[in-house]
């Protein structure tokens, strides 16, 4: 079996480094490519091929830099078009693999029996910008995520309804990334929708009970900067996904969580008939509708856009 290992990459050298260290450590004979996607602008870019080069990688290595900046979800769904191998791993440039993580995933899918399942994800470490792993923290991470208990596999709306699988270190067949990477209304939460386009194909997920990557959070997130997460578009991805009855209930939990933000949102950008319909709809309990964010939605779709622009402008 041989794996594509895919790192979309944005200014951060020295993290890049540590990725690449990461990929250094695993069985090599799964490594069938390392492709880079440098989106950092070209001030960048010496550093980058320095540290590639200090790697010992260098012959695994496909590196392409981009010149205009691609963006975040473009320059993945770029990396995924280049692979080569029938399966792909994301790791981003700030993250790294725990030790034996491309064996432990890649046993996984060897000894799959399920044809259903396309796509093996493990638990993921959490740890600060300095690299300094918090275990309070992951714990915490993989109670909210779904991710206790014992290796299983399950459909993707199961998992979608814990937000379980991890942005990068799952492991998924490169013909599935395909047909689902992309949509025409994915802003910057394309991980959330593409988890909801594999879940409502069908697609099953299989956990395995065991670290396979740190995950670094960032004060700066590339992202989520500028505007913001596209939270509208996150709500609208969640009321897309399909659920039997059984997982109604807390997909309208998950739902009435982000829509007052949701409308907010559709109001700041002018959207009025989306931001009425997301006010209006049961994902509005009255108590939201009741309290200082329910008033300031109301305010905001009824107020002409050009007095809201200006108050969202000169508030404290």
């Amino acid at each position: 079996m041989l794996i594509s290992v895919l790192i979309p990459a944005y200014a951060r050298p020295e993290q890049l480094g540590e990725a690449l260290a990461s990929i250094a450590q695993q069985d090599r004979s799964l490594i069938g490519e390392i492709i880079i996607a440098d989106d950092s602008p070209r001030a960048y870019w010496d550093r980058n091929q320095a540290v590639i080069a200090a790697s010992g990688l260098t012959d695994l290595i496909d590196y392409v830099p981009s010149e205009p900046s691609r963006g975040t979800y473009p320059n993945q769904w770029f990396l995924g078009t280049r692979a080569k191998c029938d399966h792909l791993l994301f790791l981003h440039n700030d993250d790294t693999l725990c030790p034996a993580a491309l064996r432990t995933l890649a046993d996984a899918c060897m000894s799959e029996t399920d044809t259903l399942v396309k796509l093996w994800f493990g638990r993921n470490l959490i740890m600060d910008e300095e690299g300094r792993v918090d275990p309070v923290r992951g714990a915490d991470n993989d109670r909210v995520y779904g991710k206790t208990g014992g290796a299983r596999a399950q459909p993707m709306w199961q998992w979608c309804l814990t937000q379980s699988v991890p942005p990068d270190a799952f492991l998924i067949a490169r013909d599935t990334y395909l047909q689902h990477m992309q949509g025409p209304r994915d802003g910057n939460v394309g991980d959330w929708a593409m988890m909801v386009r594999l879940a409502n194909s069908g697609v099953w997920a299989r956990f395995i009970d065991q670290e396979v990557s740190m995950y670094r959070v960032q004060a700066d997130s590339v992202t989520n900067a500028g505007r913001g997460m596209d939270v509208h578009l996150y709500y609208e991805f969640t009321r897309q996904l399909r659920v039997p009855p059984e997982g109604t209930a807390l997909k309208q939990v998950r739902a009435s969580r982000i829509a007052p933000v949701a409308t907010i949102r559709y109001a700041r950008d002018g959207d009025r008939l989306h931001a009425w319909k997301c006010y209006v709809s049961r994902d509005w309990t009255w108590r939201q509708r009741l309290s200082r964010s329910g008033v300031m939605a109301l305010m905001a779709l009824s107020m002409p856009r050009a007095l809201w622009t200006w108050a969202l402008r000169n508030r404290d």
